[in-house]
């Protein structure tokens, strides 16, 4: 390792980066020319105009909006029944019969649960096995 680090360091000094001042006059000049030259007074005024076209577009696309809605909304109140709404729909669209009975039935789900317990056990039981013998070969 220690000749390594010697070898990287004499190919670090062989190494000659030294910029030439032309080279940092033309770099100084072409930050200087794509730098924004404006005054604090400028950029103020910038933000106020951005800021008042924003607040009118916005304030103009919500009274757009109200329009739209308040064009397009009922005029007379809607007439609430006090029926239950079984009896209002017609039987065309009701295909039960008022008569249907419910047939309850409790579900035994006991056996397949069972059935599941033993099959997440073996999976557990052959996931310990091999990391067991994983161990084994390891050390």
């Amino acid at each position: 390792m220690d000749e390594l680090t010697k070898r990287l360091k004499q190919d670090a000094a062989g190494i000659q980066a030294d910029v030439s001042p032309e080279l940092a006059m033309r770099v100084a000049a072409s930050i200087r020319a794509s730098e924004r030259e404006t005054g604090d007074e400028e950029v103020r005024a910038l933000r106020r105009s951005f800021w008042w076209a924003s607040s009118l577009t916005g304030l103009a696309a919500a009274a757009i909006v109200l329009a739209l809605l308040n064009r397009n909304a009922v005029k007379e109140p809607l007439e609430v029944s006090e029926q239950p709404l079984a009896s209002v729909v017609p039987e065309s669209v009701w295909p039960l019969s008022r008569d249907f009975t419910l047939k309850v039935e409790n579900a035994d789900f006991a056996e397949p649960l069972e059935d599941e317990l033993e099959k997440l056990k073996g999976d557990l039981e052959k996931a310990r096995n091999n990391v067991r013998r994983d161990l084994r070969y390891t050390f």
